[in-house]
């Protein structure tokens, strides 16, 4: 029952331990070489502390909540006993790596939020079987990971651009970036995790590993953590990453190039061109046994008009700068509208050099291509897709990147198109719990603002859009079409919640892979201590 977390009433009021550390709580390493148990480190934000009001909002200003306090989590006992605490007072609890979270799933009014972002380390370490892996902590931002990972020992994992995003919920939703093409995603390197879970009523941390008894609980819930999206299980500690990981290439070509929107309204074929060209051009170059451009990723922002430009960013990873050259001319091919170069943001990741593209060290682009953006109010929706776009779609982006909503600014407005597929298409959709494994584009549908009273127009604007451009098929990117459904880390309430009879997100997310993540989720919290607006549900009994 989601309305009680009272240890005392999963117990049933007889025997309920205080909070604090279990015996099967410890950390992996702990539980294994029997070393002393860890004492509880942290601190909790008050109401009236002048930490309060900015920890209780997230990074997209349209969410914040007002929970009787926020833990500040410094370690695994200390996720355990403020789990525990908060199960003994009846409060809802809810987690927070980088607050990146694109819905309010994280608001928590007279709840605990647990913030992870002080456990933040990333290092060598080893897994439960004694193995050695990197270890990621559930605090970790991507710029974390980068950085430490690089410097000290030479690899990286392929994850997303954006530096500030929580790799605690970016890993765990099947997180993906700019060599994911090469390399792919996130969770295909994984190897343990490590998570607080509620067992019998009690907060217990237990280490489920790729490698744990198939058909077991513990590899269920590892599985689950490989693109089931966060806030559905547990606290996630730490993720442990295979030694093989991938080492980044030594330097990289960063290309960054422009159409202007004034010559586009004027030669309303060009923009049909320039998108069929990209969606063509990915078509042939992203399934599993492509070879030459596995070390491209190439995003295509089609931008409100009001932005002044469209614009086509990419990275290609071979000394040889003569494949990235043949891309851009295969997706401007048949335009009268010739591209400029691009030395300003246009919604995101640009290249603020005064060239077509540029040859850079790999770390030295990753930092230039690591926007977040400004702290401001958001809207997003997403779409697998698996073939190009058909005329209709293309003409239906046009036509609303054109419209005008007097009283709204939406010059930040775009559809971003990312390329997708070659090595992340290699994988069995239930191999892991990303089930989308066919597709060669990943859009994200975006707008932002700053002004609370401009919601309502956003809202419409984007939510008319979309249904528009998936109007053959219901208004949304239904599954196994020419689409593939939705990316779970860019949630979308419009999709449907947990409280509907039938609501769309769990097929447009996870496919027939729902199913197990049910089972799943009833074995390790049916209860629903952990829950959220697009939560995974527990299969019934």
């Amino acid at each position: 029952m989601r309305s009680e977390f009272s240890r005392r009433g999963f117990l049933g009021g007889a025997g309920a331990a205080a909070a604090g550390i279990t015996a099967g709580s410890m950390s992996a390493a702990s539980a294994a070489g029997g070393a002393p148990r860890e004492l509880p480190k942290g601190r909790s934000i008050l109401p009236g502390d002048p930490r309060y009001q900015t920890l209780g909002q997230g990074f997209n200003q349209r969410w914040s909540s007002s929970p009787a306090y926020i833990r500040l989590v410094g370690n695994e006992a200390d996720a355990v006993a403020e789990l525990n605490r908060a199960l003994d007072r009846g409060l809802r609890p809810t987690v927070r790596g980088g607050g990146h979270c694109y819905e309010g799933f994280v608001d928590n009014d007279r709840g605990v939020i647990l913030d992870l972002s002080t456990m933040r380390g990333v290092a060598a370490s080893t897994d439960k079987f004694g193995r050695p892996t990197y270890c990621v902590e559930g605090g970790a931002t991507n710029w974390d990971v980068y950085t430490a990972l690089f410097r000290e020992h030479a690899v990286t994992l392929p994850a997303g651009s954006c530096y500030s995003v929580g790799a605690g919920g970016h890993i765990c939703g099947g997180g993906f970036g700019l060599l994911s093409r090469r390399h792919g995603l996130t969770v295909d390197h994984l190897v343990q995790v490590d998570v607080v879970t509620v067992r019998g009523g009690t907060a217990v941390v237990t280490a489920a590993h790729r490698e744990d008894a198939k058909g077991s609980p513990e590899q269920d819930l590892f599985w689950a953590h490989t693109g089931g999206g966060g806030g559905n299980f547990g606290v996630v500690l730490r993720y442990h990453f295979a030694p093989d990981v991938p080492q980044p290439p030594p330097r990289v070509w960063l290309s960054s190039v422009a159409w202007p929107w004034e010559e586009l309204l004027e030669r309303p074929a060009d923009f049909e061109t320039l998108v069929r060209n990209f969606g063509t051009f990915m078509a042939e170059h992203s399934g599993p046994q492509e070879s030459l451009y596995q070390g491209l990723f190439a995003i295509l922002k089609l931008t409100h008009h009001s932005n002044g430009n469209v614009v086509l960013v990419s990275q290609w990873d071979g000394d040889d700068p003569a494949p990235l050259d043949a891309f851009v001319a295969a997706v401007e091919q048949g335009m009268a509208t010739r591209s400029v170069v691009q030395t300003r943001a246009a919604g995101g990741l640009f290249l603020p050099y005064p060239e077509k593209r540029r040859q850079l060290p790999w770390f030295q682009a990753t930092m230039t291509l690591n926007p977040s953006g400004d702290n401001r109010r958001g809207k997003y929706k997403s779409a697998y897709h698996r073939e190009p776009f058909s005329p209709a779609q293309i003409a239906t982006f046009r036509d609303w990147l054109v419209r005008d909503v007097e009283g709204a600014d939406l010059s930040k407005t775009l559809v971003q198109i990312d390329s997708y597929g070659c090595r992340i298409n290699t994988r069995a959709p239930e191999e892991t719990a990303v089930p989308q494994r066919d597709s060669i584009m990943k859009l994200q549908y975006q707008t932002y603002w700053t002004d609370p009273a401009e919601d309502s127009d956003h809202l419409a604007y984007l939510r008319d859009f979309y249904r528009d451009v998936y109007r053959e098929t219901g208004g949304v990117p239904e599954i196994d079409t020419a689409t593939d459904g939705a990316y779970v880390n860019y949630p979308d309430v419009d999709l449907g919640t947990a409280n509907q009879r039938d609501p769309a997100y769990p097929r447009l997310y996870y496919k027939d892979n729902y199913a197990r993540l049910q089972r799943t989720k009833a074995y390790w919290d049916g209860e629903e201590v952990f829950h959220h607006a697009q939560s995974v549900r527990p299969a019934k009994a």
